[in-house]
């Protein structure tokens, strides 16, 4: 009986070191491209329960699922220059997770801009993507960003159109994939909004993501988007544009600040 219960002590503490190990091996935050205003997630092979990834300053907190990928996966930093925590969280039960790394990470940034011109977790593109490739063919020769925003617009607004049963079937998990948007030439504000930004950021524009509510779309949770156009931030909202466009109606590119109020941006 002794020597069965030192076994099974001796088992039970082999198993609980080897999860241990595993979890701390299969995750890694990397601060290498902290210069450009993003920091890293790495997840080698399989995690068994969810994993999420909190980005902390000075009170504000951005939450993201994180996924597997055969990649690093990027995240904003967003919040300005000084210290970001920044933390891997585990699922244990129900809503509960313990913290599985921590991490302290400064950013001292000349350009913050350069933050929105990266490809991170929810507006992810390449240069091989089709709506990437599609970017580069309708600005080529255009070197004002002015007329790089202006010849964006009018392919997405023209080409896109909303998606009124996608918005009761997708769950909070949901990410846009660009190329499925641009080749389907539907979606939702969420899609309108990474879309967007990542045909912009392609061609050297910085581009937010912006999350939040506005006056013109009443009591709906909505995505826009601003763009860094001669040192000034403008509001665009191809989602509301583009039913208007679409239904031969004017409307103005440019949105009224105040008529935005923006909870999260990216």
């Amino acid at each position: 009986m002794k020597k069965s219960l030192i076994i099974f002590i001796l088992l039970l503490f082999i198993s609980t070191t080897l999860f241990t190990y595993g979890v701390e091996n299969q995750i890694t935050i990397t601060d290498e491209d902290t210069d450009l205003g993003v920091v890293g997630v790495y997840i080698n092979g399989d995690v068994n329960n969810r994993v999420k990834l909190l980005v902390e300053k000075d009170g504000t907190r951005y939450s993201y699922n994180l996924y597997e990928k055969d990649e690093i996966q990027l995240f904003p930093l967003q919040m300005g220059n000084g210290s970001y925590r920044i933390r891997v969280m585990e699922n244990t039960e129900g809503n509960k997770y313990k913290t599985v790394l921590n991490k302290e990470i400064n950013i001292n940034l000349q350009d913050s801009s350069i933050t929105y011109l990266n490809s991170i977790q929810e507006i992810n593109w390449k240069r091989d993507n089709k709506a990437i490739i599609k970017a580069s063919e309708i600005t080529e020769g255009i070197d004002c960003e002015q007329q790089k925003l202006e010849a964006i617009y009018s392919y997405i607004v023209k080409n896109i159109k909303y998606d009124y049963e996608k918005i009761s079937t997708i769950t909070s998990s949901y990410l846009p994939d660009i190329d499925e948007i641009l080749e389907s030439g539907q979606g939702i504000c969420y899609d309108y909004s990474s879309l967007f930004a990542a045909m912009m950021r392609s061609v050297g524009v910085p581009t937010k993501m912006v999350k939040g509510y506005t006056d013109l779309i009443p009591n709906e949770y909505h995505a826009w988007n601003e763009v860094l156009i001669n040192g000034e931030w403008k509001i665009i909202d191809t989602t509301f544009d583009a039913a208007y466009i679409q239904d031969s109606k004017n409307v103005d590119m440019l949105k009224t600040a105040s008529d935005y109020n923006g909870e999260k941006e990216f």
